[in-house]
């Protein structure tokens, strides 16, 4: 019976939620956080920072995608889905963006004058898709990515929210990776076959 009640409760609350109810949307995630936390953090290399950045753009999507909660079954498991996901995807961009530091970092080790070539371009290409961002979104942009600072010291920098300031993020890797892909076919071919 308890279970069955417990069950009833978070379908009504899926249910404002996906009507756009923030404070059931505050509840759900006050409920669920302490639950996602133990279960991301082993896996975030005990990462406070990792573990509440996947948290965050678990949260920011369930918000997002809020109109198809009425149709989940399980919640948890569709929650626990989308934290395996989401870490699945920060392993991958992690690694990538490891590789692609590593590339530019060794820029002057470059030995051939091809790999320069490839490099420059690249480079040229990357840096008219960032002036092709909003100023706002290229400043978050370069914070992050050049100036290495956390999600927290640039929403406190710029005076807004951590959310604001990984959508910003998010949208502007997801435009600088679509401009790169349409401008840059055969340079950026090549440039990951470098740097694998």
């Amino acid at each position: 019976m308890q279970l069955q009640d417990k069950h009833r409760d978070e379908r009504a609350l899926l249910e404002q939620i996906s009507r756009g109810n923030r404070k059931a949307y505050a509840e759900l995630y006050e409920l669920y956080v302490p639950r996602i936390y133990k279960y991301l953090f082993p896996f975030s290399n005990q990462s406070k920072e990792d573990t509440e950045e996947v948290i965050q753009e678990i949260f920011l999507k369930i918000w997002i995608r809020k109109e198809k909660l009425s149709d989940i079954e399980s919640f948890a498991s569709y929650l626990f889905r989308m934290a395996k996901n989401q870490l699945l995807d920060q392993y991958q961009r992690q690694g990538t963006y490891q590789r692609i530091l590593q590339f530019i970092k060794s820029e002057e080790e470059v030995s051939t004058v091809h790999e320069k070539v490839v490099y420059d371009e690249y480079y040229k290409i990357a840096q008219v898709a960032l002036r092709k961002l909003s100023p706002q979104r290229r400043k978050i942009f370069e914070m992050r990515t050049q100036q290495d600072m956390a999600i927290d010291d640039i929403a406190i920098q710029l005076n807004i929210t951590n959310s604001a300031v990984k959508k910003q993020l998010y949208e502007a890797i997801h435009f600088v990776k679509r401009y790169l892909r349409k401008h840059s076919e055969w340079t950026l071919v090549l440039f990951f076959l470098l740097i694998q």
